[in-house]
């Protein structure tokens, strides 16, 4: 279990890295003011007090990317707008290959934000 964003970073696997990267910068540009945390070993960026009240966190596995947030309507919405994505409840994944998808994972981050207060 990683103990610092770095650690994550490192231990995920290398096409996950560049992909990871890419996604905190983003949220770190929309919302400077969100820190990146450690949550059970993955790095998060969380709205409020509690996970349950929002955030949104970012996972690398052996061949997809993984975009997770509790906005539960807003995951469904854009795992069925981005062909070939798949993920749980709470997650869209897309494999590393499909690179078209990172637009609408940003929308997708954009929206979350939005919805918690940190974009207009």
């Amino acid at each position: 279990m990683a103990d610092s964003p770095e650690q994550y970073l490192a231990d995920s696997p290398e096409p996950g890295r560049p992909w990871l990267t890419e996604f905190w910068h983003y949220v770190e540009q929309r919302c400077p003011e969100v820190p990146l945390t450690m949550f059970r070993g993955v790095p998060m960026f969380k709205f409020s007090d509690s996970y349950l009240k929002g955030y949104v966190m970012f996972t690398a596995t052996k061949t997809h990317f993984v975009t997770h947030a509790i906005d539960f309507d807003l995951v469904a919405q854009n795992r069925e707008a981005i062909t070939g994505a798949a993920g749980g409840k709470g997650s869209v994944s897309v494999k590393y290959a499909n690179t078209a998808a990172k637009p609408r994972l940003q929308q997708f981050v954009d929206d979350v934000l939005r919805r918690h207060g940190y974009l207009d």
